[in-house]
């Protein structure tokens, strides 16, 4: 699945995993010049195939719109043809729509 675009600056693909893996995520800069062969060390531009511009900085947390700042459990949230997010949303489902719905 292609799960970012490829315009300049676009960010990459979108990634999660628990908080041993990322204790926190930071933000993409859409300005970045990453194909500067005339740094020390020489950078490229290596994210994603086909990337001309932009950067993922993750030296500090930055929180969301919701105030996180981990992508654990956030691998899959909006995605899919029912487009719902959040992990109350998908607890909800999977209570209604799971295991508990299937011994009902």
């Amino acid at each position: 699945a292609v799960t970012h675009a490829k315009w300049w600056g676009a960010p990459g693909p979108l990634f999660c995993g628990p908080k041993t893996k990322y204790p926190h995520t930071g933000y993409w800069d859409f300005s970045y010049e990453c194909n500067n062969q005339w740094a020390n060390p020489p950078e490229s531009c290596d994210v994603y195939e086909g990337q001309k511009g932009g950067k993922h900085i993750d030296d500090a947390p930055y929180a969301n719109a919701a105030g996180r700042t981990d992508v654990e459990g956030c691998c899959w949230w909006g995605r899919g043809v029912i487009q719902t997010s959040g992990v109350c949303n998908f607890g909800k489902l999977n209570y209604f729509l799971g295991k508990r719905a299937h011994d009902e």
